[in-house]
């Protein structure tokens, strides 16, 4: 599957590990514990601050420029200008398991960061004048004059800004849910 994924198996601390021991029905608590990875997956994208409690680095200058001109939705929504990420994060689980991750193949990009490099090239570019500045139009367009333009090589950066994960509040809300689990067990 490509994408990322973060998966929380029983082994996880002692704690949760002897309440999935404990129940009856394992898959439930995995359920309830996939659900809150969830959760938390996706308040991860409404304050931008990953799982060990750094923010995301902000979007770079260029990326906020060509935002505005298209008039995206702002630039202050880092990884949700179109919310497909955000939309795409699912959970799995299983007796043993509990799985949070997405099949997008740009998800390890985002989670890990990257280095993108651009081998060096040539080619046409259409210029016009437009109020005394040249501009990039497109080809054939009246007036333009085509230019023979060498792009050398060079590196796109795109930071790391993980989203999967959990920390210790995540640990801490899945035990208090194992807990109630636990109590509601013994009750029937």
């Amino acid at each position: 599957m490509t994408g990322s994924k973060i998966t929380l198996r029983d082994t996880a601390s002692a704690v949760l590990s002897k309440m999935v021991i404990a129940v009856r029905h394992p898959g439930e608590l995995m359920s309830t514990f996939a659900g809150l990875l969830l959760a938390s997956t996706q308040r991860r994208f409404e304050t931008q601050i990953g799982p060990d409690g750094l923010a995301w680095k902000p979007l770079s200058k260029r990326t906020v420029n060509s935002r505005i001109g298209r008039r995206k939705r702002g630039t202050s929504n880092i990884l949700r200008v179109t919310t497909r990420l955000y939309q795409s994060v699912t959970t799995a689980f299983d007796t043993t398991s509990a799985e949070v991750g997405t099949n997008l193949e740009t998800a390890a990009v985002h989670q890990f960061g990257a280095e993108i490099p651009h081998f060096a090239r040539s080619q046409k570019m259409s210029l016009k004048k437009i109020r005394s500045r040249y501009r990039f139009v497109k080809h054939g367009t009246k007036g333009a004059v085509e230019k023979r333009v060498t792009i050398g090589e060079h590196t796109t950066r795109i930071p790391a800004r993980p989203y999967l994960g959990f920390n210790d509040q995540d640990i801490a809300a899945m035990i208090a849910a194992g807990q109630d689990f636990l109590k509601q067990e013994m009750g029937r």
